[in-house]
Order: C-alpha cells, then structure tokens, then sequence
C-alpha cells in the first residue's frame, strides 16, 4: 500500500503531466498533433448527434492509414536527429526507433485487418475508432519528440489518460444530444406557437369575410327595397295625372 501511495501514484501522475506538456517542450509536434485534435473532436461530435451511425470499415481503414503516416512522421524525425540526416540515428536513439516500428507495424496490421474484414466487427470498430487511434499517435509522438522514458508508469499514464478522455467524450456526446434535444423542442414550441397564431389569424379573416358578406348582403336588401319603392312612387304620380 505504502509502495502505491508514496510511489505510484506521484510516478504515474508525474509522466502523465510530461505527455500533457509535450507539445510545449517541443513545439514542432503541434504541426503533427493539430489534425489528430481536429478529427478526434469533430468525430466525437458527429457520433454525438448521429448516434444511431458506427464507424464503418472504410473509416477503419482509413484511420488505420492516419496511424501509418503518423509512424512515418515519427521515422523522419528520427532520422533528422543529426545534421544531415543519417540512418545511424536509428541506432543511436533504440527507444524511439522500437516506437516507430511499433506504430507502423499496429498500423499495417489494423489496416489490412480492416481491409479484409478479418476480425470481428466490434472489435476492429474499437480498435481504429478515432479515440484509440488519435491517442496512440499523440503518445508515440510525444515519447519520440521528446524522449519521455517508455516503461510500466507511461504505460499506466497512457491507461489513465484513455479513461479520462473516454469519459470526457462520452460526457460532451451526451450534453450534445442533450442540447439537441431541447432545441427541437424549443422549435417544435415556436411551430406549434406559429401554428396557433396562423389559426388565429385564418379564424379572424374567417370572421371579417363572414362579416363582409353579412354587410352585401345588408347593402343588397337596402338596394332592393329603394328600388322596389321608386316605381310605387312613379305610379302614383301618373294616376293623378289621369284622375286631372
């Protein structure tokens, strides 16, 4: 228990505040990092406001790609560790050349494994979501780009960081939905409100035709006993002129 407290925990805690402050110890992986970022949070909500949606083995392929080329990346830059560039740096610098090929070979195998849909699909759609996959980039370029010690802390770092992000992404999903929600219903009050006063408004013009037609028809009657009373009145003017 002492070794868990007093050890551990600092240890642990310690290597995950060095893979959070990676990019600002070498600000050249923000270049490599800004796409992963980006697609981790545009995916997360997508499948937050899509979520009847699942990745699909397309997307498994292709974010198995992203993983290659970050590997590449990651070959790169350790051959650019020395000036010119050299394949002895490979051997100079094993951990961070152990990574590379770690991350290709995870690459290739996950991209073939989705091509050929050789596993089942839960567990393939689990491997290559964009969290597992944007989170395994982000730590193999942190521990190449600035030497951050690969041992049983970083990789319990790395655990830690995975279940934090699960939650936090699970937990912006839902306050997503939870905001669509409420903006449906705040809409389907407006239609509903603009229904009723469309309503209003045709049971008033109802009303003022009703009314209009009362009206003519006033008017017609009027008309009709005028006219019904001239010719009474022209009769009588023409029997007193015979009676004279």
């Amino acid at each position: 228990m002492g070794y868990i407290i007093d050890i551990l925990i600092p240890t642990v805690w310690d290597r995950l505040v060095e893979l959070l402050e990676a990019p600002a110890v070498n600000p050249s992986m923000i270049w490599i990092i800004i796409p992963l970022i980006v697609t981790l949070v545009l995916m997360t909500f997508y499948f937050g406001k899509w979520t009847r949606d699942e990745l699909g083995w397309n997307t498994a392929v292709g974010n198995s790609i992203v993983l290659l080329f970050v590997a590449i990346d990651l070959f790169r830059y350790v051959f650019n560790l020395s000036t010119p560039g050299s394949i002895i740096n490979y051997e100079l610098h094993p951990i961070s050349t152990i990574i590379c090929i770690v991350v290709a070979v995870e690459a290739v195998t996950l991209m073939l494994t989705s091509f050929f849909k050789a596993l089942p699909k839960s567990v393939t759609f689990f491997l290559c979501a964009p969290l597992p996959v944007n989170l395994q980039a982000y730590l193999a370029i942190s521990m190449v780009y600035t030497n951050i010690t690969l041992d049983w802390f970083t990789l319990l770092a790395a655990i830690v960081m995975f279940i934090v992000l699960y939650f936090f992404v699970k937990l912006l999903q839902l306050g997503e939905r939870t905001f669509i929600r409420l903006a449906r219903r705040q809409s389907i009050e407006e239609l509903e409100e603009e229904k009723k006063l469309a309503k209003a408004k045709i049971k008033e013009a109802e009303q003022a035709k009703k009314a209009l037609k009362e009206k003519q028809k006033k008017e017609k009657l009027i008309e009709k006993t005028i006219t019904e009373k001239k010719p009474k009145k022209k009769r009588k003017k023409s029997e007193k002129k015979k009676k004279k």
